[in-house]
């Protein structure tokens, strides 16, 4: 299992992939932060509880890779992606809870 995640993320392509599919999911952040009904009192909760969930699943996958690290070769490659895609993982749910919460309010 750790010889097949070790492969995964010391993929170069991947990396890229991350790189590319973190464009278009900072911007829909950017432009979910900036709509108007983000700005009253029930648009500032909804990207509170979605910031509290986002910040739980980033704890959760950070730890996950300092535990990981000590398993794996951990170079640049694997280190950058790692990064990319706890960033990207994060970025995602945040966006999907903000939806969510909107269709639900």
């Amino acid at each position: 299992m750790i010889a097949l995640i070790n492969e995964i993320i010391s993929n170069r392509t991947l990396l890229i992939v991350g790189a590319w599919y973190g464009l278009p999911i900072t911007v829909a952040l950017i432009v979910l932060f900036l709509i108007k009904s983000s700005r009253d009192e029930r648009g500032r909760a909804i990207i509170g509880k979605a910031s509290i969930i986002a910040m739980i699943v980033f704890i959760l996958l950070v730890n996950g890779f300092a535990k990981l690290s000590s398993h794996i070769t951990v170079n640049y490659i694997t280190t950058a992606c790692c990064i990319q895609w706890i960033y990207d993982i994060v970025l995602t749910v945040e966006v999907v809870a903000i939806l969510i919460y909107k269709k639900l309010e």
